[in-house]
Formats: C-alpha cells, structure tokens, sequence
C-alpha cells in the first residue's frame, strides 16, 4: 500500500479489556425457513426453563454458559427435561478452553452420569493438535470414540475459539453430525433410540463452554430431514459465500474481481478492481473475513468506509500484505493501516488461508487475525482517527500491488450488535 495519511499516530495499546463475544441481533430466534420447517427453541436465551442441572450453569448476555473454575471434583451435566427419539438439533458452540460436548438419546445413570451418544468437542488452539470436535462419542460405554470426526473432516472446517455450529439428526439407526455443515459422522448404530439432551463441563483445569440458538425439529417416520444449513452460522448475515457478488457495488473495473469454480473470490493485480463496497452500511458489528494473499502482496479489508472517496481514508483499513521488504508494524497485516500498529505482529506467511475477526462498538475497535488480537483500541483516545465516523460500508480492497500478485476471499459474514446500554 503506497502511504496514504500524512503524520500517522500510533496508538498506545494500554490494559483495554477484550470486546466480549456479544449476542447479535437474530440470536435465539427461529428462521422463517425454520418455522416453516417445523423447528423450536429449546433455550429461550433468558432462562434455564426446560434443563435441570448444578450451579455451575447460568444464562449470561442471551448465552447458555457453564464454568468449570478447576475445582470440579468430577464432570457435570445439564440436561434437557424433555427426551427425544428422532430429530434434527442444532446449536451454536464456543469453548475456552478444556472439553465439553452435546449428549442425545442420553438416560440419567447414576449420579446423574450420562449413558448414551455425545457430539464431541475440545478447545485445542494449537493448529495441528488432535481435537475432539466432529467426533461421536459413547459415554457410560464400552466403546468410548465411536467415530473420529476430527482428522481430515472437522479439522478443516473448526473455528478456533469462535463460534461453531453443530447439528445432529437422529432418524431410526443413522446418526449424522454436522459441523459448520461438514458432515464428520454418518453411521447406522442401534445402541440408543431416545434419551435427553445433556451438555458437560468437563472436570480438570479452569474452562467455560458458550451454547445459543439450540433449536429443534422433531422427525416423524420416514420424513427426510431439512437441507443443512452451510457454513454461515446462525445469527450472522452472509455478504460474500462463493456464489455472486449481490451484497457488493464494485468501485472499480468489474473485471478486477472474479469467482473461481471453488467458490472463492479473487483479485488478480493490474486489473483495476480499485475496491467491493457494501451495499449496506453497518454501525456495531463483528466482521468474519477469510483470507489469502500471494508472495509480495497487499489489499486490505476496509469498515465504516463512505460511500465516496478512497475508503482507507473515510473509515479504516485492516491491512493485508506480504510485501517485501515487510512493512513495519503500523503498516503490516493486523494493522488499522498508518494510525494503529500491530501489537503483537501476526504471522504474515503468504499462501495460507487466514481469518479477520473485526469488531466494532462505538468507538471500540478490535482486530483479529486467526488467534491473535493485534489491535483493541478506542479510536475516540487516536487523534488521527477519532473523528472518523461510527457507522460506513465494509470493503474488499483488490490486490494492490501489481501484475503477478493476488488477493482471495472467501467466506465474509457479519453479524449485526445491539450497543450494550451506555455506550
């Protein structure tokens, strides 16, 4: 990126608390495809109504919460008062840390352990380490891993310490689990044909898992089951999932974009592309980017953008880029580019698919690259920022660099918030 602003700040990144992974708007509400479907709520998002389990469990901010504080003598359960034999379940699931998981056709054995099928789940944030998520599970069994889901399926699909939507159906003998709509199980096992649903934390070290949007459709004999949802979770709107460009005016030379057959959205340097702009413009938001960039390249993803003028000045821009030499840290990837610096610097390695996790409330700014939070910052304390407006387009910038060099999209999904009182 060719320098833009003229005296750049860089912001002092203090003690700033992390934003909190908020509810959005359209969170514990069914589709109209749902309703239609035949689907139901199982947590309403304000109440335990309808489980029975220990303390340990709460409602916070419209999310079912269970804590294990490391002191947790064994595992504990909350299950759902009703039972179910066949069904299509869906949820969405968060970890911090340690194990958990979503019994079905579960019954209450002794001291309320659980004997039945477990979607299994583990919060492993190291990229390559075995993992539980995607796996079936015999709990109160002889078989314990019934079907490793995890390698080669679940890997591929899992995101780390972000939300993740699971679906289980159940019809007869088949058992199917779904991961951010990969299917990683699909078996005939007679073992358990209706039970509860019961969710664990698991004894050990400190951990907390975060369940919302757990929703029902009951299966009569013999009815096929609803299409899987694919890969934008519940909650969040799609502005970019490989099939067109409708969410998006181009600014620019049409040509610059193209999507290719894998679905994926691709700028190819010298084309003149310039920048995507939303047709939308959005205020609070959590932004979900998913990216790659080739050997020597730049582009950036821009928010609160006008609708005129170069977008990196009228909003901000979160910089992507392997140039080389590399940038420094006020102008590398995870950057507000030229006003906040990366802190810490994230791996910039070209060629590998990485994810923008963007939130912005108020004036709070908050970038994510893969695990890594690089910038968490109140553009309201940057005087080079702070008049920048609250509300914009999102942008695509094209590959920014020339003939030769590459950008590529895939999977852009926001998520709309309701501004906590106050801010």
């Amino acid at each position: 990126m060719n320098t833009r602003l003229g005296a750049a700040i860089v912001a002092t990144l203090t003690a700033l608390p992390a934003l909190a992974q908020t509810t959005g708007v359209g969170d514990n509400r069914l589709t109209e495809a749902e309703r239609e479907a035949g689907f139901r709520l199982l947590f309403d998002g304000q109440s335990l109504e309808g489980w029975q389990g220990p303390d340990c469990w709460s409602v916070e901010d419209g999310m079912l919460v269970g804590r294990n504080d490391g002191t947790l003598p064994a595992s504990v359960y909350l299950y759902s008062e009703e039972t179910f034999d066949d069904f299509v379940f869906r949820a969405s699931c968060r970890l911090d840390g340690g194990n958990s998981g979503i019994q079905f056709r579960t019954e209450r054995g002794p001291n309320d352990d659980p004997i039945g099928y477990q979607a299994d789940m583990s919060d492993e944030r190291t990229v390559g380490a075995p993992s539980y998520w995607g796996c079936l599970y015999e709990a109160g069994g002889p078989r314990g891993v019934m079907v490793d889901g995890w390698a080669g399926l679940a890997e591929t699909v899992i995101r780390r310490g972000d939300w993740n939507e699971l679906e289980i159906i159940c019809q007869g003998d088949r058992v199917v689990v779904r991961l951010n709509g990969l299917t990683t199980v699909d078996i005939e096992d007679d073992a358990y044909s209706e039970g509860h649903f019961a969710i664990q934390i698991h004894q050990g070290p400190a951990m907390a898992a975060f369940f919302k949007n757990i929703r029902l459709k009951p299966l009569e004999a013999g009815e096929l089951p609803p299409a899987p949802e694919v890969g934008v979770p519940a909650g969040w709107t799609p502005l970019f999932t490989g099939s067109d460009l409708s969410q998006f005016d181009v600014v620019g030379v049409a040509e610059g974009f193209a999507i290719t057959e894998e679905g994926v959205l691709r700028s190819e340097g010298g084309l003149g592309g310039d920048w995507l702009r939303s047709k939308e413009q959005y205020s609070d938001f959590i932004l979900h980017v998913e990216w790659r960039v080739s050997p020597g390249g730049n582009s950036g993803v821009f928010i609160r953008s006008a609708t005129e003028g170069a977008p990196w000045e009228t909003g901000h821009e979160c910089q992507i880029s392997n140039e080389q030499p590399p940038r420094d840290d006020l102008h590398c990837t995870g950057t507000l580019y030229g006003t906040v610096a990366a802190n810490p610097r994230p791996d910039e390695t070209p060629e590998i698919w990485r994810t923008y996790e963007i939130h912005c409330v108020g004036s709070r700014i908050s970038v994510i690259v893969d695990d890594t939070r690089t910038v968490d910052v109140d553009a309201g304390a940057v005087d080079a920022i702070r008049d920048k407006p609250l509300v914009g387009h999102i942008g695509l910038q094209d590959s920014h660099t020339g003939e030769g060099y590459w950008v590529e999209y895939r999977n852009v999904w926001i998520k709309e918030l309701e501004r906590p009182v106050g801010r």
